[in-house]
């Protein structure tokens, strides 16, 4: 499994085959939960049938969205600050 923040993308065939089988090829992590935890639990219920797939199950519902929605930019990069003009622009604009 690979962690790149809060996003988890799969790394062996095994792992592949799950996100496949429920629609998805990543998965991102709320941050209630540590990613690197969930990661280890996704690539324990790849190997077999155990009770991590019922949670792996759970993330992905939540993180599948509609074929013709556009992924957007992950939430944890930082938004820019809003650019308000400088206070000598208004005083250029007016001569």
């Amino acid at each position: 499994m690979r962690v790149n923040g809060r996003t988890l993308r799969y790394s062996t065939l095994a792992e592949r085959r799950m996100f496949l089988s429920l629609g998805i090829t990543e998965l991102r992590v709320p941050r209630s939960m540590n990613p690197y935890t969930v990661a280890r639990r996704i690539a324990r219920a790849a190997k077999n049938n155990s009770p991590d797939v019922e949670l792996f199950k759970s993330l992905a519902t939540q993180a599948k969205r509609a074929p013709d929605q556009a992924p957007g930019p992950s939430p944890d990069f930082d938004r820019p600050e809003p650019v308000l003009p400088e206070p000598h622009e208004p005083l250029h604009a007016a001569a």
